[in-house]
């Protein structure tokens, strides 16, 4: 007999949950899958729908976003047949967040916008201001700054309310991130300082890697590449102790941005390509544009104009495809660069719709 078949579906469920709160999330992962069974075979309804609530968590957290969808869906379908209107919410959340992962931004934020109906519906203000916080980083990748930062300050404020003290930090680590796309470097810095002091207090592992991540760009934008490449190098551990190889591969894209700004091309070649493999296994469109972002300005700074043009063009018809409009404004401004005749007046345009601050991009390259 195995040791699972002894424990009820309700005790294995909470080792998830204790696993999952310190960020062991293989861990969590085998252990809600056992009480998933167990609670199917036992007839519990309520319990076998946290289970599968807790395995989208997992994979989802581990970037593997297709398989978190599928988990979201089954949840959403028992969720149905429960009348669960929470279980209903937290399904629908995951599906959004999956579907945003996956680089369908504008496709998500209807899941989102339904997910927060249901918690209000059910009262549960907390996780409400959770779904406005992803729905604000869904604006931030649709290129809508304007909707993100009100959508980031609306959830502090819940998270606050409601004595969410990791809600506030995350909300924070939102505000930062747009921040910084917004060319608010200052602000960018404040505010994951001030996020991963949460962090460091609630002991969230993950939330430690992000804002580590975070403050690492917040330097890199300020061209302090000694601390920048410290505060990846923390965040890339804390991210490899819990297997999100989704939030790694950023860390790994950013690693190799500092590097060719410092002029070693080689090195940086060598790191857009593993950041790159990364994105492909978690068939991430947006880390894949952030790459080829990179190694468009790698190679414009070699000289080799027609390989920065194509890795260029590249990049603004996939951000036209997928609706990543911050970024096309950076692939824009790529194509500007290596045309014979620049027109300015069109990047600055369209930095100006998306509420992006244009500065002219002499080398060593930067975008944020």
């Amino acid at each position: 007999m195995s040791p699972a078949s002894v424990q009820t579906p309700h005790a294995l469920f909470q080792q998830g949950e204790r696993a999952r709160q310190k960020s062991r999330f293989a861990e969590a992962l085998v252990l809600y899958r056992q009480a998933r069974q167990a609670a199917k075979a036992a007839g519990l309804g309520e319990c076998e729908l946290d289970a599968h609530l807790g395995i989208g968590d997992c994979l989802r957290m581990q970037g593997q976003f297709g398989l978190a969808q599928r988990a979201y869906e089954r949840a959403s379908r028992l969720a149905d047949r429960l009348a669960d209107v929470e279980g209903e919410a937290e399904s629908l959340a995951g599906i959004g967040l999956s579907v945003r992962a996956r680089g369908n931004p504008q496709r998500a934020l209807p899941y989102l916008a339904e997910a927060r109906a249901r918690y209000r519906q059910a009262q549960v203000y907390d996780r409400e201001g959770f779904i406005v916080w992803a729905m604000g980083g869904t604006y931030r990748f649709c290129g809508d700054l304007k909707k993100a930062l009100s959508h980031f300050k609306q959830a502090r404020r819940l998270a606050e309310r409601e004595g969410d003290t990791l809600g506030v930090g995350y909300a924070l680590c939102g505000l930062g991130g747009a921040s910084r796309l917004m060319g608010r470097f200052a602000d960018t810095q404040n505010y994951y300082a001030e996020a991963n002091a949460v962090f460091e207090v609630e002991d969230d592992v993950y939330g430690r890697a992000y804002s580590y991540c975070g403050l690492g760009n917040a330097a890199r934008m300020r061209q302090e590449f000694t601390p920048a490449l410290q505060l990846f190098a923390k965040a890339e551990r804390l991210y490899r102790r819990i297997g999100d190889k989704a939030s790694f591969a950023y860390t790994i894209w950013a690693m190799a941005t500092v590097f060719k700004m410092q002029g070693d091309h080689e090195r940086s070649r060598a790191t857009f390509g593993r950041a790159q493999q990364l994105f492909h296994e978690t068939r991430d469109i947006r880390g894949t544009v952030y790459c080829r972002l990179g190694t468009g300005e790698l190679a414009f700074l070699q000289g080799k104009h027609k390989q920065a043009a194509a890795a260029f063009a590249r990049c603004a018809d996939l951000t036209q495809r997928f609706g990543y409009q911050a970024e096309a404004c950076h692939a824009l401004a790529g194509l500007a660069l290596v045309a014979e005749s620049p027109d300015w007046r069109v990047v600055k345009q369209a930095y100006r719709n998306c509420g992006l601050y244009f500065t002219p991009l002499p080398p060593p390259l930067n975008l944020p």
